[in-house]
């Protein structure tokens, strides 16, 4: 068993028996290992080995039987939880219910390499630190950096209800045209974990977007950490002019 330092014990083992159950290692109504034999072979506390199967019956993955073990939930393969792809805005379009909870805004001095990719000097930017939440349940953090002719003119009272990416379009009049993407894997921090309703160590997806208009010029930076079990999607993005839509379609 992997002992990484920043991970949880009980939690990486959790993960270890959770992808061996959704895989079919372990088949539903399949009896699983012992205490005893899970705590000597991934070499564990059995305090370990219990933390890790009750998060995993509160996921009904298992069922523990006192006296009996504990055995594979026969519907074990049909658990899981709802991954989505695309942006928000998508979602949106999708019928889903989103909101935005904003949690700070300042001008602020940003990191350099942020700097950088919005071509800035020594201004400062318009920082909007929100979380985003999907059916009342929170799905992402996000940091929105605007430099200074676009945080200026910024509709404060809009943050709250739209997305970023229409209030640039349909209400500053800015025409996008493309973003350059990056996304990795990245823990849960304690501040992280509490907006998010994770745990430390939980992982998460790091997105980190530059968008551009239509002359080539950086109108935003946008950081999110996205819940990794509610969300995936891929890299390249380019902006797609649609009659009554408004979403980012892959290049």
């Amino acid at each position: 068993m992997l002992r990484d330092r920043v991970i949880p014990l009980y939690y990486q083992l959790e993960t270890i028996l959770r992808n061996k159950i959704l895989s079919g290692d372990y088949t539903p109504d399949a009896a699983m290992p012992s205490e005893d034999a899970l705590a000597e072979e991934y070499r564990v506390s059995r305090i370990t080995v219990r933390q890790a199967l009750a998060s995993l019956e509160q996921d009904g993955l298992v069922l523990r039987r006192r006296g009996k073990g504990t055995f594979v939930s026969s519907d074990a393969r049909k658990v899981d939880l709802p991954r989505y792809t695309g942006s928000i805005e998508e979602l949106m379009l999708m019928g889903l219910r989103t909101s935005t909870q904003v949690l700070n805004t300042a001008w602020v001095n940003p990191p350099e390499h942020i700097r950088q990719r919005l071509q800035l000097e020594g201004e400062k930017v318009l920082r909007i630190e929100k979380v985003r939440k999907l059916e009342n349940r929170p799905f992402s953090y996000v940091l929105n950096f605007l430099p200074p002719a676009v945080g200026e003119k910024l509709p404060m009272e809009l943050v709250k209800n739209k997305p970023m990416l229409m209030i640039l379009e349909q209400d500053l009049g800015i025409r996008l045209s493309e973003a350059d993407q990056t996304v990795q894997a990245t823990l849960a921090d304690t501040t992280i974990a509490t907006l998010l309703n994770l745990r430390v160590g939980d992982p998460l997806l790091n997105s980190e977007r530059v968008v551009y208009d239509v002359k080539k010029r950086p109108v935003e930076y946008v950081s999110s950490l996205y819940r990794a079990d509610k969300y995936a999607f891929t890299m390249k993005l380019k902006r797609k002019k649609a009659t009554g839509s408004v979403k980012w379609g892959a290049a």
